[in-house]
């Protein structure tokens, strides 16, 4: 039995195994609630979506001004400096324009801006001229005041920010139309004067945004960024009055470009829906961190196993210990309480002949060898756990450790009404510790003597099983041991299931010190079945005088 001082050190043990369950319990929330916070983490998402629809509205500002600029340049082609464009001014410029717009409606050889009308203000004069593409003198599609002003405003700006050739410009003043500007300058660079196209606001711009090959499924041209439809595109205009396009308003996010240049005073908005974003962008947590997260999770849970098979190791210990002093106080009780009886007997002199005298002597004798049998396994299995044994290996005759395990168990075996039989003597001869050898077998006839009936036949036998290894073994005639707890039974305070709850009783530790002695002897043991029946235990050793092996 362990001593009482190391009764506060389990207590402690316990009181750690507490605290570490606690700690395991408190480390395993943070972690799964860290990781639903990571995984889960929709502000982050949310954030994701509302920088791919800025990026695309950028995106897509960027690719309409370049073919607006395209667009434009060809429809103005004619009054482009250049050697064949010195002398086209004026009315002579507007019909030029008028003529290549319909050459090219005709030809379908180049991309057209919608045009319905030309006009032209120059440099010199506030005085507005105007050509329909069709021929008419007075077209009626915009308020000439209206073009007047627009021409002096880009003469304006063409003087304030030179640079800009293009423009486009819609707004309520024009009636529902867009105008497209060109600057004319010379061959200095000075501002000669301002060329435009009146069309309708939606057809212009619906020429500049669907009229694409891949209809904008992919803003970047080496990835598909978001993919696009009717009710992703809004623009308006600087005081958002809407001019194309319509949002979905169940699309909630989105992203508004205002690009300068040609498309100046405009604003492209541009809304999406989760669905049209690969999820691949929208992963703000990166594989790497991903694959720490599940280590995390996965140690947390291995840290979680061992507190509750360490929590569950202690109940079994604890329960272990209970059966283990009750075994101890019942196997101690019964050989005092005999000895007690015998000894008050003989003293009291109430014996009433010899005989009675020599049984109760040998009931002395016999419950006191039971006392040191006990009281040896407790000290061998403490020594064993604690310094380990330090047997001394000298060549043991198997005769005489089986006349020695004879001698120690004879009362015993016939108190129980069994008999022990051993075979004719041998002259094998195995390497290990006498005594401890004869505690082990002392263990293996008292667990036989223990779960067998009255009659039943016990057999101590050896064996030579090769040249350098002798068998000893004990056979008994009684239940045996299930084969599924055969390696069970040699652990300490182990009993087996059926015997929980029965009436014998015993420390647990006989087969654990069976097994400990041997392995100090260098041997090995195990149990199998009995030839007749019951369980036959097997103890492994080598043998001293080891015989060489046949040819």
């Amino acid at each position: 039995m362990p001593p009482p001082n190391n009764v506060p050190s389990r207590e402690r043990w316990r009181l750690r195994n507490g605290l570490l369950w606690i700690l395991s319990a408190g480390v395993g929330a943070i972690t799964v609630l860290t990781a639903a916070s990571i995984i889960h983490d929709t502000s982050q998402r949310r954030i994701a979506l509302r920088m791919v629809a800025h990026s695309a509205a950028q995106q897509i500002a960027t690719h309409i001004t370049g073919r607006l600029e395209v667009l434009g340049l060809e429809t103005f082609a004619p009054v482009v400096p250049g050697a064949s464009a010195r002398s086209l001014t004026g009315r002579t410029a507007l019909d030029a324009l008028a003529r290549a717009q319909r050459a090219a409606a005709q030809c379908r050889c180049r991309g057209l801006l919608p045009v319905t009308e030309f006009f032209s203000s120059d440099n010199t004069s506030d005085a507005l001229d105007r050509i329909s593409v069709t021929g008419d003198v007075k077209p009626t599609l915009a308020p000439a005041s209206a073009l007047a002003d627009l021409a002096r405003r880009e003469l304006d700006r063409a003087r304030a920010k030179p640079g800009s050739l293009i423009h486009l410009i819609a707004g309520p003043t024009l009636g529902g139309n867009a105008v497209v500007t060109f600057v004319q300058h010379d061959d200095s660079g000075a501002v000669v004067a301002v060329y435009g196209l009146v069309a309708g606001a939606r057809e212009t711009l619906r020429t500049l945004f669907v009229h694409e090959p891949a209809h904008w499924s992919a803003v970047d041209s080496n990835a598909v960024l978001v993919r696009l439809d009717t009710l992703s595109i809004e623009v308006r205009t600087a005081d958002s009055i809407p001019v194309f396009g319509a949002l979905d308003p169940d699309r909630r996010f989105r992203g508004t470009a205002r690009p300068p240049g040609p498309l100046d005073g405009l604003a492209i908005t541009v809304a999406l829906s989760p669905g049209q974003v690969p999820s691949a962008v929208l992963a703000h947590t990166s594989s790497r961190q991903l694959w720490h997260l599940g280590l995390l999770l996965a140690a947390t849970v291995l840290v979680l196993g061992v507190t509750a098979a360490s929590s569950r190791r202690e109940v079994v210990l604890a329960r272990a210990r209970s059966d283990f002093i009750a075994g101890v106080q019942h196997d101690l009780r019964m050989p005092l309480a005999q000895i007690l009886l015998a000894g008050e007997t003989l003293t009291l002199r109430r014996d009433r002949d010899e005989s009675e005298r020599l049984g109760l002597v040998s009931s002395i004798v016999r419950e006191t060898r039971r006392l040191i049998t006990l009281v040896e396994n407790v000290l061998l299995f403490s020594r064993g756990g604690v310094v380990g044994m330090r047997p001394s290996l000298r060549p043991v005759p198997v005769a005489q450790l089986q006349g020695d395990v004879v001698e120690a168990v004879r009362l015993a075996v016939e108190d129980a009404s069994q008999s022990i039989e051993v075979p004719a003597e041998s002259s094998l001869t195995v390497l290990g510790d006498r005594h401890l050898l004869r505690q082990a077998l002392v263990n293996l006839v008292d667990n036989a003597l223990k779960y067998g009936s009255p009659g039943q036949r016990i057999r101590l036998g050896a064996e030579q099983h090769s040249a350098a290894l002798v068998h000893l073994f004990v056979e008994d005639e009684g239940p045996g041991v299930p084969p599924a707890e055969r390696e069970r039974v040699f652990e300490p305070y182990e009993r087996l299931s059926r015997d929980q709850d029965s009436e014998r009783t015993g420390t647990g530790l006989g087969l654990a010190v069976v097994r400990q002695i041997v392995l100090a002897c260098n041997g090995r043991v195990w149990i199998e079945d009995a030839p007749a029946g019951g369980s036959r235990v097997v103890i492994e050793l080598p043998s001293s005088q080891p015989r060489p092996e046949p040819t």
